[in-house]
């Protein structure tokens, strides 16, 4: 190439740079629009370490002082908006940061020099903003750009309050609740539910097969949470942006078993489990009503508190022959406990058994092992039926008006009846000897 076309190619090549330096210099930023257009009074807000819903940590209101009123001294009044503020429609700013709350916005930022436990840096605040009655005075005549904001809030954030579960006695921690106090202003304490006869835990920890007895402010158990609400002391100095007893312990005591308490069948027949434990605040009429197949055929292990109320009208019949105790409980263990409850017009048809070997079967429970305490228990007005199609071709079977084995503790009244049923009761023999019932079949 010749050096003519040379520097003719140069002097293009400096010409195309020197337009797009010339067009790149004319690129306005977006504080130069706002200028052009008059708004050159800006206010920036800073999410300190959170992020707004446009997932950045900056936004900023720009505002035309000429189209701002003044006072009657003179000065421009800018009444802010908040980030959040629901005038702003869908240029609303939903500010975020994971594990705090926003305690307010502030002018003046002060870095403590300390760090918080989720290793953020922890800042003192000044100058809280009120968006309901501040206004941002200035001077119409003064000089602004919009790339210098007049004003910087700061998000203020505070740690989440928490709330420390332990296990009295032992100490043992078993879980946390945290919770923002602007929006969750009481924690309540675990109460009986009278529409299902449960309790209600709330927000405090549940244990497996134990049920919540009372809860304490101190290790102790000398300091009882009394009232139905946790009183929990801390708070927000609005004037620092900062939080005092941000953090509560709180010593939960259990009762050993799943506890319940009973106001109608509904609720007994609902929560029924051969482990639940029951406080009975009514008589019980289960007229139409299935008796639980857990307690007729299981293993009861827990505990009735009767308070002198009837369970009555309950009709059940034994009809599955792989099960060999029944009853209204078919075996009360060593760890169940009955008091002070009657049961009243209780009828059991024993239907199945046929060739059953070591059966037991009684209105109360086929089995009372050693150790179950009945303490003020009665069955009165009620019968124990033998289908004639039974035929239990052994000896090995134990029938008994309360119970088929071991010691009910529970005196055989009169009013209890023993009768054959069925297409031909003539063909059962029946003998009551106190509890004991023998059984002869006629063929």
């Amino acid at each position: 190439m010749n050096q003519k076309w040379k520097a003719l190619l140069m002097a293009l090549m400096l010409l195309g740079t020197a337009l797009l330096a010339a067009g790149c210099a004319h690129e306005p930023t977006p504080y130069q629009v706002n200028d052009g257009d008059n708004y050159n009074v800006s206010v920036k807000f800073d999410a300190n370490g959170g992020t707004f819903t446009t997932n950045t940590a900056i936004i900023v209101d720009s505002y035309n002082l000429s189209e701002v009123a003044l006072g009657s001294d003179g000065m421009a009044q800018i009444a802010l908006l908040s980030p959040d503020n629901k005038n702003r429609g869908n240029d609303a700013f939903m500010p975020a940061n994971n594990g705090y709350f926003l305690a307010g916005w502030y002018a003046q930022r002060t870095d403590t020099g300390a760090v918080d436990a989720n290793g953020k840096p922890v800042y003192s605040y000044s100058g809280k903003w009120d968006f309901e009655n501040d206004l941002l005075s200035l001077d119409p005549k003064g000089s602004y750009s919009a790339e210098t904001p007049v004003l910087t809030l700061y998000a203020a954030w505070v740690p989440l309050f928490r709330v420390d579960f332990y296990e009295l006695g032992s100490g043992e921690a078993l879980s946390s609740y945290a919770f923002n106090p602007l929006e969750v202003e009481q924690i309540p304490v675990p109460q009986w539910d009278t529409q299902t006869g449960a309790i209600e835990m709330y927000k405090f920890p549940e244990r497996s097969g134990h049920t919540f007895n009372a809860a304490y402010y101190d290790a102790e158990g000398k300091q009882p949470v009394n009232t139905g609400m946790l009183n929990h002391p801390g708070a927000v100095d609005e004037a620092t942006g900062t939080a005092q007893n941000a953090e509560l312990a709180v010593y939960v005591d259990y009762t050993e078993g799943e506890w319940y308490h009973i106001y109608n069948v509904e609720q007994f027949l609902k929560n029924a489990s051969v482990a639940g434990s029951y406080v009975i605040h009514a008589d019980l009429d289960f007229t139409d009503k299935i008796w639980p197949s857990s307690f007729m055929y299981g293993n009861y292990s827990g505990t009735i508190q009767g308070n002198g109320h009837i369970f009555k009208n309950i009709s059940l019949a034994q009809t599955n022959n792989s099960k060999i105790n029944a009853g209204l409980f078919g075996n009360l263990t060593e760890n169940a406990s009955v008091s002070d409850v009657t049961f009243e017009n209780v009828t059991f048809t024993i239907k199945a058994g046929t060739r059953m070997v070591g059966t037991n079967f009684g209105l109360l429970a086929g089995t009372v092992s050693n150790g179950a305490k009945l303490t003020g228990v009665q069955v009165l007005r009620s019968r124990l039926l033998i289908d004639s199609g039974c035929y239990f071709g052994v000896d090995d079977y134990s029938i008994g008006l309360v119970c088929g084995m071991g010691d009910a503790s529970v005196v055989a009244q009169p009013q209890i009846t023993c009768e054959a049923t069925g297409d031909k009761p003539e063909s059962v023999v029946i003998t009551v000897d106190g509890n004991t019932v023998t059984l002869e079949f006629i063929s």
